[in-house]
């Protein structure tokens, strides 16, 4: 039986892994209008505290072959390598439809995209973005001196706990935690904290 993937989800292009090429493949070709989620703006915030310029918001990029961009909710561009990273916040529902999204294996596609084009994907539960901010800056960070060894952001963040690791959830388990309305009680919790 396969283990149910957890979050923060990491896809790792091979020329990245290998350290033989950094930049992508295929560049951002501007700014989205995808929706932008509930937790996504306070996190941008910790994102631009921590990392600074090198955060933008709703970034496209064309895969080749394709008619139709994909949106980035953020892209971080390590200012040494050039290695983009695809970060995503996933939400058990959706916003516009109010039906179960980025359930197990519903993304995979959407990741072999960016990776193909040499992104890095690293994907958090909507969950963690909203409960740990500063936990999930410090994973990035990480991530960023492992592959390409640029410590600066990791220095910043050593204080803090690492993430608490999270299952990725299924269309059933998310439909289930929509009747329990879950999510509003992590969303709430959060506003409570930042008043």
């Amino acid at each position: 039986m396969a283990k149910t993937p957890e979050y923060p989800i990491v896809v790792i292009p091979e020329l990245v892994k290998e350290k033989k090429q950094f930049t992508p493949l295929v560049f951002p070709s501007g700014q989205g209008d995808a929706p932008i989620g509930a937790s996504e703006g306070l996190f941008e915030n910790v994102l631009k505290h921590y990392f600074g310029e090198i955060v933008s918001p709703q970034q496209v990029m064309l895969p080749p072959g394709h008619r139709l961009p994909f949106t980035a909710d953020f892209l971080i561009i390590e200012p040494n390598t050039g290695l983009h990273i695809d970060l995503e916040v996933d939400e058990p529902i959706s916003f516009a439809t109010l039906k179960p999204t980025h359930c197990i294996g519903e993304d995979d596609y959407r990741n072999k995209c960016f990776v193909d084009a040499n992104w890095l994907v690293i994907r958090f539960a909507e969950e963690q973005v909203s409960s740990q901010p500063e936990r999930c800056a410090r994973f990035i960070a990480g991530a960023l001196a492992q592959l390409t060894d640029n410590n600066t952001y990791r220095h910043q963040l050593l204080h803090v706990e690492k993430v608490t690791p999270m299952r990725q959830w299924s269309a059933r388990q998310a439909s289930k935690l929509k009747k329990s309305d879950y999510r509003q009680g992590y969303l709430v919790q959060r506003k409570k904290i930042t008043v």
